[in-house]
This record gives C-alpha cells, sequence and structure tokens, in this order.
C-alpha cells in the first residue's frame, strides 16, 4: 500500500483509490435484485420523522435538513403518503352565507365527500325553488284570492272616496277639483269654485269662514289619502301574507327533505333553515320577470344572478377519497398557503362575496400533511409569518396581501375561521435550519422535531449492496436497463468519490441516479440490454467533458506558458501549493507557486495577499502560525531577526482556507537557508505551531489537478504531490492518474510533520535539535539556524553602531 522514506510514506496506486469487487456483490445483473423499499443508511432521520408525524400536540412539527441530492424529499413524500393512507378522510370545508350578517360568511364542516353533494344538493334546490315559486303564485286558484283581496280594498278606497266627496258637495263654501292623482279642495260660492278676485272682494269675515272650511276639507283630503294608501298596504300585506303562504308550503317540502338528509349534521340543517326564510323574506327576486332587450335590462339581469349566488355552496376543500391528504406546494406564496378572496369589478365597482374565498395549501392539507421547500418559503414575502401565525393560532383566514402591506382593501370580508390541524413538514438544508433556530424564537416552538438526513453512511459490503438494490429501483422506476455487477461496482466507486472518504458512501442519490441514467442511454445507443461497466465509464467521462470546461481552458492556459507553471528542476524560494476552484456544478484542482523572499530585518512575516486585502480570515490565521513555528524552533535563544515576504504568483483572486500554509512554510525556509527544492513536487496541507501537518478539504482534486497541469507540461516520473497522511482515506483518483502512479510516472507521498517532507523537497534531512539552536550539522534546520545567528549578529552590529563610532573623514 505504502513506501516508507524517512518519514514520508509513497502510495502505491491501490491506496489512491477503494476498488469494489463485483463478485463480492452476489449477483450478475440488478434486474436479480428486490428493489431498495426506503431511504438507505437514513435509518434515525426517518425515525425522527416517524416521531415528529405520530405527536398530535401543537409545534410538532417536523424540519427534514439534509443536502442537495439526499432524496430527502422524495422519502419524506413517500414516509407521508404511506402514513396518510391508513388515517381517516378529514372533514370537508365549505362557505356559506351568512343571512344575519354577509362581511363575515360561514364555515361549514361536514363529513368527507358532503360538500360537493351538498353543494350539488341546494343548486337543485334553489333551481327547483325559482320554477316552482313563480308557478305556484301564478295559479289560478292563487290569482282568484289574491283578486279577491284587491278588490275588497279597493271598494274599500272607493267607498272611502265617495264619502268624502258626497261631504264636499255638501258644503257651499268648498268645492273639489280633480287633479293628476289627487283632489284638491279649493274655496268656493254656492258649490261653484271661486276666482281668487271674486275671492278678494267678499267680506273679510266670509273669507275667514271660507278659508276654515277649506283648510277643514283639506285635512278631510289627506285623511282620506291617508286611508286609502293604509287600505292598499293591508291589501298588498295580505297578497304578501298570501303569497308566503303558498311558498312557504313549497318550500318547507323541498327545505324539509334537505334538512333530513343532512340531518346529522347540524350546521347544515340550521343553514338550510336559514336559507328557507332567506327566501320567503325575498320573494319578489323568484317572482321578478324576465329581463327585456337594453344595457339596462343586461345589468338588472347581471344584479339578479348576483342576489342568487348568496344560496351556493362554496365548497373550499372536499375528500371524496379515503386516507389523509398529502400535499406538497412548490411555490409557497402567501396566497397559495392561505387562499384568497378574489374581487371582481362589477359596474366600475370592486366587489366580492363568500363564493369568491379560494382555498389554500394548508386548507387542502388540513386534517394531514404539508411538504414546503424552507428555500421557497423565505423567499415568499410574508408567506413565513403567515405560516407562523396559522400554526400559533391553529386557524385558517384567507389571506389579505393588501392588509399584510397596510393598504386599504375594498369591500373585504371576514369569513369565519377554519380550525388547522395539519402536520408542517419543511424540507431544506442545513445551514437554514441551524440559521432559523438562532434568528427566529418562534421557530423551535413550532418546529421541534429535527429529521437529519446524513450526507454519507459507512462503506461496508452490507453498504454496498443496499446501493445495489437502490440502483435496481432506480431502473425499475425508469424503466431503464439494469447494470451488470461490474457497472454496479463503479457506480458504488463514485459515490464514495463523491463522498469523499473511501470508507464512505454519499447518500446524494440524485447524483448517482443521473450517472446510472446516463450509463443507460449509452447503453440503449449501442442496443445492449444491460449497462456494463464501460457505459458507466462513457458516462463519467461524458460528464467530466461538460462540467469541465474551465478546467481545460485553464490548462491550456498553462501549456501555453500564460501561466507559469515549471514543474522541472529546483528552485530556491519557490514550491507549488495547490488550490481548488469550485463552480457550481465542478470543483478541480489548480497548482499556484508560492514565493517567498528573505533577508536581514525586523520587520517579520508579511503576506502580500493579506497586505493587498486578497485574503480570508482562516488564512491570515494559517499565516500567523508560520511565526508560531518559526518562533519554536528557531528562536528559543536569541530574537527572531527575520524580514520576509510571501505571496502567491499569479493569483487575483480572494485566498482562503489553511491549505497552503505547509508550503509557504517550506518556501520561506527554502529562502531563509538559501537551500533549493524541487518544482515538481506540490505540497498541500495545514500546519500547526508545533509542525504537524492537519487535513484539507479537496484532497482529491488538488492532486487531479496538479497531475493535470504536469501531464500537459510532460510527466517525467520526478512529479508528485505530497499529501497530509490524516488525508489518506481522502484519495479517490481517477483510473489515469493510478495508472500513471502505478507506471512511477506520477507520486503522491503523505507525511505527519513538516519535518518528513524535507528529504522529498531538498535530499537533505530536516535534522535533530543537538542543543537549543543547534541541529544535525548539513541539515535544514542547521542551514536556517545558521543562517539567522548570522542575520541576528549582522543585525546586532548594526543596532550597535552609533556615528560617533564611525570612522571620520579626515
Amino acid at each position: 500500500m505504502a513506501d516508507e522514506q524517512n518519514g514520508a510514506l509513497e502510495l502505491h496506486s491501490s491506496a489512491l483509490h477503494r476498488k469494489t469487487d463485483p463478485a463480492s456483490l452476489g449477483f450478475a445483473s440488478t434486474a436479480e435484485l428486490e428493489p431498495a423499499p426506503g431511504a438507505i443508511g437514513q435509518d434515525e432521520a426517518l425515525e425522527s420523522l416517524d416521531f415528529g408525524l405520530s405527536m398530535e400536540a401543537s409545534g410538532w412539527n417536523v424540519f427534514v435538513l439534509g443536502a442537495p441530492g439526499s432524496g430527502k424529499a422524495f422519502f419524506v413524500r413517500e414516509a407521508l403518503k404511506s402514513r396518510a393512507a391508513a388515517l381517516p378522510a378529514p372533514v370537508d370545508w365549505c362557505y356559506v352565507e351568512n343571512f344575519e350578517d354577509s362581511r363575515r360568511p360561514r364555515a361549514l364542516s361536514m363529513p368527507p365527500g358532503d360538500g360537493a353533494r351538498l353543494q350539488a344538493d341546494v343548486a337543485a334546490l334553489v333551481a327547483e325553488l325559482r320554477r316552482v315559486i313563480p308557478k305556484a303564485l301564478e295559479s289560478e286558484d292563487v290569482a282568484t284570492r289574491r283578486t279577491a283581496i284587491i278588490q275588497e280594498h279597493e271598494k274599500q278606497a272607493q267607498h272611502a272616496m265617495e264619502s268624502l266627496q258626497s261631504e264636499m258637495e255638501a258644503d257651499e263654501y268648498v268645492a273639489l277639483i280633480r287633479a293628476p292623482d289627487a283632489l284638491v279642495a279649493v274655496p268656493a260660492r254656492g258649490g261653484e269654485p271661486l276666482q281668487r278676485e271674486a275671492f278678494l272682494a267678499l267680506p273679510e269675515d266670509l273669507r275667514d269662514t271660507i278659508d276654515a272650511r277649506v283648510r277643514e276639507a283639506r285635512a278631510h283630503i289627506m285623511a282620506t289619502g291617508r286611508r286609502i294608501q293604509d287600505l292598499q298596504r293591508a291589501a298588498q300585506e295580505r297578497v304578501g301574507e298570501l303569497h308566503a303562504q303558498i311558498a312557504r308550503s313549497a318550500i318547507e317540502v323541498r327545505s324539509h327533505a334537505l334538512e333530513e338528509k343532512y340531518s346529522g349534521t347540524p350546521a347544515v340543517v340550521a343553514y338550510v333553515h336559514g336559507m328557507a326564510e332567506d327566501v320567503l323574506a325575498n320573494l319578489d327576486r323568484f317572482t321578478a320577470g324576465p329581463a327585456t332587450d337594453g344595457e339596462g335590462a343586461a345589468m338588472a339581469g347581471m344584479a339578479l344572478e348576483d342576489f342568487f349566488r348568496r344560496y351556493s355552496v362554496n365548497v373550499l376543500v372536499s375528500h371524496a377519497s379515503n386516507g389523509a391528504p398529502v400535499v406538497e406546494e412548490p411555490n409557497p406564496t402567501l396566497t397559495n398557503l392561505l387562499g384568497s378572496t378574489e374581487r371582481q369589478i362589477r359596474f366600475g365597482v370592486v366587489v366580492t362575496d363568500f363564493t369568491r374565498v379560494a382555498a389554500g395549501a394548508l386548507h387542502r392539507a388540513n386534517g394531514g400533511f404539508i411538504i414546503l421547500d424552507m428555500a421557497e418559503l423565505l423567499t415568499r414575502p410574508y408567506a413565513w409569518a403567515a405560516l407562523k401565525r396559522a400554526l400559533a393560532t391553529r386557524e385558517l383566514r384567507p389571506a389579505e396581501p393588501a392588509s399584510e402591506v397596510g393598504l386599504f382593501a375594498t369591500e373585504s370580508l371576514e369569513p369565519a375561521p377554519i380550525p388547522l390541524r395539519v402536520k408542517v413538514v419543511l424540507v431544506g438544508e442545513p445551514r437554514l435550519y441551524y440559521a432559523l433556530q438562532a434568528g427566529d424564537p418562534d421557530f423551535h416552538e413550532l418546529f421541534k422535531v429535527k429529521s437529519d438526513f446524513r450526507p454519507n453512511l459507512a462503506r461496508t459490503p452490507a453498504t454496498e449492496r443496499e446501493y445495489a438494490a437502490f440502483i435496481a429501483r432506480t431502473c425499475a422506476r425508469s424503466e431503464l436497463p439494469h447494470l451488470d455487477a461490474a457497472a454496479t461496482a463503479l457506480v458504488i466507486e463514485e459515490a464514495s468519490r463523491v463522498a469523499g472518504e473511501q470508507h464512505r458512501l454519499t447518500t446524494r442519490f440524485a447524483h448517482l441516479q443521473d450517472l446510472v441514467r446516463e450509463a443507460a442511454h449509452w447503453a440503449r445507443a449501442e442496443s445492449c440490454p444491460v449497462v456494463g461497466a464501460a457505459h458507466v465509464r462513457r458516462a463519467l467521462f461524458a460528464r467530466d467533458r461538460r462540467n469541465r470546461r474551465p478546467h481545460r481552458e485553464l490548462l491550456d492556459l498553462i501549456e501555453r506558458g500564460v501561466l507559469k507553471f515549471d514543474p522541472v528542476g529546483e528552485a530556491v524560494g519557490q514550491i507549488h501549493g495547490l488550490a481548488v476552484l469550485s463552480l457550481a456544478d465542478e470543483a478541480f484542482g489548480r497548482p499556484i507557486r508560492v514565493m517567498a523572499s528573505a533577508f536581514i530585518g525586523s520587520g517579520g512575516l508579511v503576506n502580500i495577499e493579506r497586505e493587498a486585502s486578497l485574503s480570508g480570515p482562516i488564512y491570515n490565521k494559517a499565516f500567523l502560525i508560520l511565526t508560531g513555528y518559526l518562533g519554536h524552533r528557531f528562536a528559543r535563544t536569541h530574537p527572531l531577526i527575520l524580514s520576509a515576504n510571501i505571496s502567491f504568483d499569479q493569483s487575483y483572486e480572494e485566498v482562503e482556507g489553511d491549505s497552503a500554509s505547509a508550503a509557504e512554510l517550506y518556501a520561506l525556509v527554502s529562502a531563509i537557508a538559501g537551500l533549493p527544492i524541487r518544482q515538481g513536487v506540490a505540497v498541500t496541507g495545514a500546519i500547526n505551531q508545533e509542525g504537524t501537518i492537519l487535513p484539507v478539504g479537496g484532497v482529491t482534486a488538488k492532486v487531479e489537478g496538479f497531475f493535470a497541469a504536469c501531464e500537459r507540461r510532460g510527466l517525467d516520473g520526478k512529479q508528485g504531490v505530497i499529501v497530509p497522511a490524516r488525508n489518506t482515506a481522502n484519495l479517490l483518483l481517477r483510473e489515469n492518474v493510478r495508472e500513471a502512479v502505478a507506471d512511477g510516472l506520477f507520486h503522491v507521498w503523505t507525511i505527519d510533520r513538516v519535518e518528513h517532507g524535507w528529504p522529498l523537497l531538498t535530499g537533505r534531512e530536516a535534522g535533530e535539535e543537538i542543543e537549543p539552536g543547534r541541529f544535525t550539522p548539513g541539515s535544514v534546520h542547521d542551514l536556517v539556524a545558521r543562517k539567522l545567528d548570522e542575520w541576528a549578529g549582522k543585525w546586532g552590529q548594526i543596532a550597535g553602531r552609533t556615528p560617533e563610532s564611525d570612522p571620520q573623514p579626515e
């Protein structure tokens, strides 16, 4: 697996990757396997999810967190559907007219499926009443009785009028003049009306007598008019009572049948009874004749139909099938979550009514489960706050977006709230979960259960077989050709590469499913019934080619010499470090030349990247550790007299991380000692103040990036990479790199301490400390100590010199 060289271990090609033996899988093709039934390696997460779903108390909602592509949403959906299928269907909810206050519609709770039936039954009832009420009121018997009532009151009115006329005719000072729709009393003499001139010519006492008699007559006329109006009103009331009596009989026969049908739901019975009374109070609407032609008639017809909407049933949610609902809202806006009250313009006015109350996702999920993507939820204005409010109050009210931002809403309704009983499952990345835990005090009270989908799992023979079963499920679900054992082994190896560790397998199943689908594509292109290892390799190659165009352009710059890279020979104060460039869909490594210069002085270490504000805090911390290491190693007996600069050649973006600190130390020590370093060996690793090499991230990408750059310039068998020994298990190199290592064209070494790298880089041992400040003669540390002593002596001479002690010119 490895050859030890003075503390450094050279890894064999077999240690750079962990292969899966196809024979160990125990099948020829995944078609022989039973597809995996659930989430692989997520037993703890699914157990937490099951616990959260089973808790009935308020606030025990669930947040499912995991890496993108881990399949958490899929497995949550499957778990919820399985649980929901065993639960009873929740009640239906409807909004109906509140006949006492139209602005506050009533909410009706009904057994599953009854909402749609009630809607149809009420619509049929109203349609029948609109047909039978006019027909009943227009019957011959009702017409006869109505005529008799009217005639009786007309006779009484006629008698009152005749009595008035007789009385007026007997009075010689009053005459009656018939005007349109009225009688007028005027002054008279002998029953004949007087002109104004004649009236004024009469004696004053006679005029006063006539005026008094006219006033009395006019008062009598007004009283008779009121009497006639009362008779007409009484006639209308009796006709109305007759119509109500007839209509009530028609209404009650039909409404009682509906009340009996829904006798098990008292709220519906009360609603039907109230509707029957409202119909009686609005019989004139049921007897209105058809509209005539014209714009006014059209408006009247629209107004009439608007009126009859009050007898509609707005079925908000209905559950005709068994089982609790499972709702997944991909666009969780405020109105999509809570529903809304729609509006329309009628005759230039914005209006609404209870029939325009629309359900939201929470209405549809009420009594069951709802799945929401947390990232989507947080990007929708007011949606997160509205969801928390609904869960805290356990009530559902339609959203009013205008009121949320303080705007005036025209003709708003106040529908009765609907009790909310729903289990909310939020799905998101870990960073969102922990940010909400830290920044939102309501979050923990409403989402008490954490279901944490792990990013990877242990790679064992058992989990490898589970992966094979997962591949079998992917092929079965997507109707793909199955994979043979060798192809399955390559997919499993890729799962370790994605996990970044030889002993782990990623749970980012989406990545692997895409690989299986792409390999199946190439198998079908060749008319192969089974996907083989060659198809998986082709899929990996094609994927790398699609995603790595920026890397190829970088290598072209290196090959053309635009980016300086000379992995041959030796140089003082120079070494190749390794960086990882991360794009959205890929990460690749590139060599970066670390350059150091050292000279006598007391300026200490200067980081050019830091001074130019091109470095991050972690990098700055790692750089400061270098001073600690130098002081610990070389300045325990005298001050550290040193001025040095360190920079990255041709680096113009911000530098972050501590993985270059080992390379910086090697370049710095080389510059101090004047000791050449092999340029074909790159270094990655962090250090502490005692010189221990610490692990870093992206080690596979870094090794492959340096290999690709060396390959462009030409491999000579002397090039390689030094990586931390603690990163050995993180090496999962592509086949071309492993082949080059096996052929001796490229090397990978691991070290535990910074001292172990010196023999590889310079051919010299680091050197043991013989006594404080003194090291093995000829060693790297000896050369450094001697140079620092020399600089310290010279600095002392410079510091001790005064102007008086300098030679004076003659």
